[in-house]
């Protein structure tokens, strides 16, 4: 549990005042730890126990120059090899929740819109918390997170992955998720796949279309049935690819197989 993870700070560079509100330097860094340590419990009260993360997380502050983190630009980040979650300082001026406990609380941040525009550090902690899960489960079974997939120009291998990511997305964003037509299963999951690749690509609306949508609906009865945390794991560690000619059967293949995997385990922590 999130609980029982030990997280530890070291700063890289002395904090500003302004990141914490307060003076006193070592002051500042127990106020982020303390906040990062929130939101982390905030995620286990929300979605449970997020078994794949390890027991100790260190938290390092790191300089918007430094060499080592260019490509991470200003963001707050998780490194797997080492188990260190990384805050830029140019988060320095990031306004913190008052009280602070206030943080313990998911939702109010994703549900209320002055909460979100406010407290952007929020969204970032819960990123890079989230990606830590993500990528330990991804790791423990010799993969990487996001997949490989996710990058890929061809959109026949990049669209299944995002479709993946943005289902997991909707739903640890977002407490109800957006209307739309399911019964328009041909405009969400294609049947033709083969033509459909051909004929689009990365940001046009019908891609979009069925990497939100078609995420969604791939995802959620997993999540229903499972909850977020096994099958955030689960999809971790399973890259959703098509094999078939119809992107509905795929789907139903990879959901088919999920709920397989995911009963396997919960039979097997049932019989421990």
């Amino acid at each position: 549990m999130f609980g029982r993870i030990l997280i530890l700070c070291s700063c890289l560079v002395p904090l500003l005042a302004s990141a914490c509100g307060v003076d006193d330097r070592k002051l500042c860094i127990q106020r982020w730890h303390q906040l990062i340590s929130y939101r982390a419990e905030a995620i286990e009260y929300a979605f449970g126990d997020p078994f794949a993360l390890p027991n100790q997380i260190d938290v390092e502050f790191f300089a918007a120059d430094d060499p080592r983190y260019g490509s991470l630009r200003g963001r707050v980040a998780y490194d797997s090899k080492r188990h260190v979650l990384l805050v830029s300082r140019a988060l320095r001026a990031s306004e913190f929740p008052r009280p602070l406990r206030a943080a313990q609380a998911y939702w109010p941040f994703y549900t209320d819109g002055s909460y979100h525009d406010t407290f952007k550090i929020i969204g970032a902690i819960d990123n890079a918390l989230w990606t830590a899960h993500l990528q330990e489960a991804a790791e423990a079974q010799g993969l990487s997170w996001p997949h490989a997939a996710c990058t890929s120009v061809d959109v026949g291998k990049r669209l299944p992955c995002e479709m993946v990511l943005s289902g997991i997305v909707e739903h640890i964003t977002a407490l109800h998720p957006p209307m739309f037509n399911e019964n328009r299963v041909d405009t969400i999951w294609p049947e033709d796949f083969a033509s459909f690749r051909r004929k689009v690509w990365m940001g046009d609306p019908e891609y979009e279309h069925v990497k939100r949508y078609g995420g969604i609906m791939l995802m959620r009865p997993l999540i229903s049935q499972f909850g977020v945390m096994p099958v955030m794991a689960y999809a971790a560690q399973t890259p959703f690819d098509v094999r078939e000619p119809s992107l509905r059967l795929a789907a139903l293949r990879y959901q088919q197989q999920a709920r397989d995997a995911l009963t396997r385990q919960v039979q097997a922590r049932t019989e421990e």
